[in-house]
């Protein structure tokens, strides 16, 4: 590992995946400047003292980008875990989980609930910690009274991060209930560190007492959200399953992005569309279901057939814990997005790329490989556009620069 930052960098002769749809461009190079790509095209002139990275025969693409995980550093998952193991244990496990990520060539990850994310984040920015992608971290997320992220099987004494005694993974919610408590524990939220506001806007599948099929929060509370968040410059994450009319209300609401989306319907993803709403993926948590193709499975699958068919912007996420092997693994979504929904490689190479930067609140900066953006870059060896399974296998990852920094080069 390495973590050198010369004055210019010039990545020479490889086929560039720019991230943006287009198609591959052989011969390609790519002349970094600092943080930021200075030029892109074919016979880019070597300036002098620049360094070269051979690209030849290897594929050059934007860093991929996961829209959605958590850190927290599970080990196996599970109730008992979560309530029992120390949470030093899993902020050091997260760190792991992340420096993973990178090597796998992962240069931004958006964490959708975990104190770690801010404290990883917190760590890269003073340098305490090196090999570990950009994270973007909402910290807390916020949630009603017997909703998706308040554990019910627990006293409440136990619930809620501000007045809890008893810390664990679960206590990293906010409970709200009606427009003034959302807006203060957005401001807690915010207080905290928060890049963004992760809310729950209808029930899960790990919820014990509510259904995937609850509304929760009503427009007020998502808009008092929204609003709160806004007027600081931050957007609004929403999880939702199951419920259109917990998806509307999300949409009404000034939400920016809708994680999951396992049911959609044509009216929803116009509304979604004309707000500049982001969708994103979330395969991997349904693996099994999507093996015996239950109807859940088959309810997500033409949820995201419907969204690609409309044009909606679509990011990859994964829902990663780190449970077991998963850290590393995150680009095994694209491969079950391309075999069990209508979405082409290059499509969900855009996915992982363009659209996951827009997911992440900065579309402007990052995801594609143009000048201007910053410099955070892959080099693969081999085509994933012949076979995206080779992104899921790190040591055919041969470079990861971010920002302009070189932080894995075999």
């Amino acid at each position: 590992m390495t973590d050198n930052k010369p004055n210019a960098v010039l990545i020479k002769g490889g086929t560039l995946i720019d991230g943006t749809g287009a198609a591959p461009i052989k011969n390609a190079d790519v002349l970094i400047e600092g943080n930021s790509i200075k030029s892109v095209g074919n016979n880019i002139q070597t300036p002098a003292g620049v360094e070269v990275i051979a690209a030849k025969g290897k594929t050059i693409m934007p860093g991929l980008i996961d829209s959605h995980i958590h850190l927290w550093g599970s080990v196996a998952g599970g109730i008992q875990e979560w309530l029992t193991r120390p949470l030093e244990l899993g902020l050091l496990k997260a760190a792991n989980d992340a420096k993973a990520m990178l090597n796998a060539g992962f240069t931004t990850v958006k964490c959708c609930g975990s104190r770690n994310g801010l404290h990883l984040r917190n760590s890269a920015a003073e340098g305490t910690i090196n090999g570990v992608p950009r994270i973007i971290a909402s910290g807390h997320w916020i949630c009603q009274t017997f909703g998706h992220g308040d554990p019910h099987i627990l006293p409440t004494e136990y619930v809620d991060m501000r007045t809890t005694k008893h810390h664990s993974v679960f206590t990293d919610g906010l409970l709200a209930d009606g427009v003034d408590e959302c807006i203060k524990a957005t401001r807690h939220a915010l207080r905290a560190g928060a890049d963004f506001v992760k809310i729950h806007v209808s029930g899960g599948f790990t919820s014990p007492l509510d259904k995937v099929t609850d509304v929760q929060f009503n427009l007020s509370e998502i808009k008092a959200i929204s609003d709160t968040a806004m007027q600081v410059g931050k957007y609004v994450t929403a999880h939702y399953q199951k419920s259109i009319a917990a998806l509307r209300n999300a949409i009404l609401g000034g939400v920016k992005t809708i994680e999951h989306a396992l049911l959609t319907d044509d009216k929803s993803v116009e509304m979604a569309m004309e707000k500049d709403c982001i969708f994103v993926s979330t395969i991997g948590v349904l693996r099994r279901s999507f093996e015996n193709m239950t109807e859940n499975a088959q309810l997500m699958m033409e949820s995201y057939n419907r969204l690609t068919k409309a044009g909606a912007t679509f990011a990859m996420g994964t829902d990663n814990m780190g449970i077991a092997d998963t850290a590393g693994k995150n680009a095994r979504e694209l491969e079950l997005l391309t075999h069990f929904c209508d979405i082409s490689t290059m499509d969900a190479i855009v996915m992982a790329t363009k659209n996951g930067a827009k997911a992440c609140f900065m579309g402007d900066q990052a995801g594609t490989i143009e000048a201007g953006k910053l410099a955070d870059i892959i080099l693969v060896d081999g085509d994933p556009l012949k076979d995206i399974t080779i992104l899921q296998n790190a040591d055919k990852i041969k470079m990861v620069m971010l920002e302009g920094k070189v932080k894995k080069q075999a």
